[in-house]
């Protein structure tokens, strides 16, 4: 049972990618557990650690060390630039040790592998041959994070009624144990036992919520992800556990029981726990990149509403954290099940550049009581291929 802070750590030392890469693949064991390898360690004066986490805030981390004669070379070869304007791997960071130094040097990644510093706006310039071996030994260590992104009609399979399984919060790291006690559009599941119930009420904050949280389940073929709401609701079948009720858990594809398509917040957090945000956002219409923008803001995620609005300058985005940290709640109106719940473009935009989409939605804030709205959005894409971003949003 993993702990509120748990790191897993593959140390290494070796000296080929490839070699680095079908090692990291093969791991098989669950995200934040302990590692290891058995490789003769390198003598080398540079050691690096890749991190791997949901979210800045987050306790949970996977972490990868490496230490070789051939990184000692690499980052001697770096050169050093300025950048203010970067594109980064949101969820992955990276901590070099020069032997020479007294401290280490915290680095964001590049999607193009080079390194940036973040309090200088620094970017180390490694070796083509360097940069591309830790942008690809990153995306192994990402997949060792994060769950696999599993069909609800395989998991219902794999999972049965009555089932037992481990559930982890991403962001705290917190595990707890449920049993599946029905549903046929999602899990209904309760916790085991009290203990369970009072470390699934922690991850929580102390309070039942209906927000979503990303979470990774446990199953005989791996690590699944998944999202679960924080409200006991409904039938009740282990009386002893201190939970009056049930709650959820929704896998890819899975439902509400009171629609047909796909919760949209449900699937964002499940997106989240497998590590595929970027691609949800990169498929969706801008409609839905609209709601997606307003179920982030309800849930508070400055981490998802930044990679959400990248775009953006940075004045607007801190405009919309600062709001985000007043919300009590804010959403849109419920949309009728003949409105659809698809998350790509319609026909009318496949030859468009520029969208725009007007979404009302009520608010309701610390200091001002619920009052309706409507937010206006702007998008743009390069080419008819290329995936919507969100440029501006207006009230």
């Amino acid at each position: 049972m993993r702990q509120a802070t748990f790191t897993s750590r593959l140390a290494i030392s070796i000296g080929t990618a490839a070699v680095l890469l079908a090692l990291l693949l093969a791991v098989v064991s669950a995200p934040g557990e302990a590692l290891g390898y058995a490789g003769k360690k390198a003598q080398a004066s540079a050691s690096l650690t890749i991190a791997v986490r949901a979210s800045r805030q987050a306790a949970l981390e996977s972490t990868l060390d490496i230490s070789s004669a051939e990184l000692t070379k690499a980052l001697k070869q770096s050169k050093v630039e300025s950048a203010e304007k970067v594109v980064l791997v949101p969820d992955v960071e990276v901590k070099v040790q020069l032997e020479q130094e007294g401290n280490p040097v915290h680095y964001r990644m590049e999607e193009t592998g080079n390194l940036w510093r973040e309090d200088s706006h620094a970017r180390l310039l490694l070796p083509s041959g360097s940069s591309d071996m830790l942008l690809r030994l990153a995306e192994g260590l990402r997949k060792h994070h994060y769950g696999g992104m599993t069909s609800w009609d395989s998991v219902k399979q794999t999972l049965p009624n009555k089932s037992i399984f481990a559930v982890t919060d991403l962001e705290s790291g917190l595990s707890f144990r449920v049993q599946r006690r029905a549903g046929s559009d999602h899990a209904d599941v309760q916790p085991l036992t009290k203990a369970d119930t009072a470390t699934m009420k922690q991850i929580y904050g102390g309070s039942w919520s209906w927000k979503r949280k990303a979470v990774l389940v446990q199953s005989e073929q791996g690590w699944i992800a998944a999202s679960m709401n924080g409200m006991p609701h409904g039938g009740d079948g282990i009386p002893e556990n201190g939970f009056s009720g049930h709650f959820c858990i929704h896998f890819l594809g899975s439902s509400t029981h009171k629609s047909e398509f796909p919760d949209l917040a449900h699937q964002l957090m499940v997106h989240k726990a497998g590590g595929e945000l970027q691609a949800l956002f990169d498929a969706a219409s801008p409609a839905s990149l609209a709601k997606l923008f307003v179920v982030v803001l309800n849930h508070q995620d400055e981490h998802m509403l930044r990679q959400l609005a990248k775009e953006m300058p940075e004045a607007e985005v801190t405009k919309w954290v600062e709001l985000m940290a007043t919300l009590v709640s804010i959403k849109e109106p419920l949309r009728k099940k003949s409105e659809g719940g698809g998350l790509h473009s319609d026909s009318s935009e496949q030859a468009a550049l520029s969208a725009q989409v007007t979404l009302p939605i009520t608010i309701v804030t610390k200091k001002v009581p619920e009052r309706n709205t409507a937010y206006s959005f702007t998008f743009q894409r390069s080419a008819k291929d290329s995936p919507w971003r969100l440029i501006d949003v207006v009230n």
